[in-house]
């Protein structure tokens, strides 16, 4: 079967997120998963860990592989799961909210999880896509953890491969932490992602007048900093680390050092 592959993240996040893959030990205990339960520190490097506590927390899609008639993912929308330690899933299809309840095992790594139940909206952006992916979960036969990402697999071929959103922008155990000056290019629209619940993000970029660099999703906050809709904002910003940042939040608190242009959005 031919393989197709559909991206959700940008290539400099992608990049951004391979710095993170660290051992699963040197994680323990540095970010408690949404849902509850403790993160598992027993898998080596790059080694699939498959306890029941793996899937807990926040996952966003990243990648969906392995079929041919795969609809395109609208811009802006964001694809989520949350599995928590009562067996219950929540998360977002693209459009609507979408509940229902899993279970693990017996077998290792195995998983199943039950239809869906969603929200009522509709959106012609994204139902068609919604539609399918809605579809391919209850399918899901198997999971397995790799460091920050969660992969589940369906017996066809299909596997869906997610971040984590609660491990996230955390420090590397082991390594010291600095402040740190950026310039950035902020975006003039916000959109969908997840902390401990859904909500908007900043899209920003390393500051590139090409506008060619691709827009990654920024779940800080910044002091000082009003965004506005419909402006494009050039600014720089000054991070100091954080001493036991919350689980789903930034390691860093960045404050705005100046506005260096705003343009309204062509």
């Amino acid at each position: 079967m031919t393989q197709r592959r559909l991206s959700f993240l940008p290539a400099s996040l992608a990049t951004y997120m391979a710095t993170l893959l660290v051992p699963a030990a040197m994680l323990a205990g540095c970010a408690a998963p949404s849902g509850g339960g403790a993160s598992s520190s027993s898998a080596s490097p790059g080694a699939a860990a498959t306890a029941p506590a793996d899937i807990l927390g926040t996952w966003q899609l990243m990648r969906w592989e392995g079929i041919d008639d795969l609809p395109s993912l609208p811009e802006s929308r964001a694809i989520n799961l949350t599995f928590n330690d009562k067996g219950a899933f929540s998360g977002s299809g693209g459009c609507n909210r979408i509940f229902g309840q899993y279970t693990v095992g017996p077998a290792k790594g195995q998983v199943s999880l039950q239809a869906p139940a969603t929200t009522r909206m509709a959106c012609p952006d994204s139902m068609a896509f919604e539609d399918r992916y809605l579809q391919t979960l209850p399918r899901i036969t198997r999971f397995e953890r790799r460091d920050t990402q969660l992969i589940l697999r369906a017996p066809n071929g299909e596997t869906l491969t997610y971040a984590s959103q609660t491990l996230l922008d955390r420090p590397v155990a082991g390594t010291a932490a600095k402040t740190e000056d950026r310039i950035v290019d902020v975006d003039s629209q916000m959109a969908d992602c997840v902390g401990v619940a859904p909500r908007k993000c900043l899209r920003v970029r390393n500051a590139d007048d090409s506008g060619k660099a691709p827009w990654e999703l920024w779940y800080a906050h910044i002091d000082g900093f009003t965004w506005k809709p419909g402006v494009e904002y050039r600014v720089k910003i000054h991070g100091e680390p954080i001493a036991n940042p919350p689980a789903d939040a930034s390691s860093m608190r960045w404050t705005l050092v100046e506005v260096i242009r705003e343009t309204p959005a062509r």
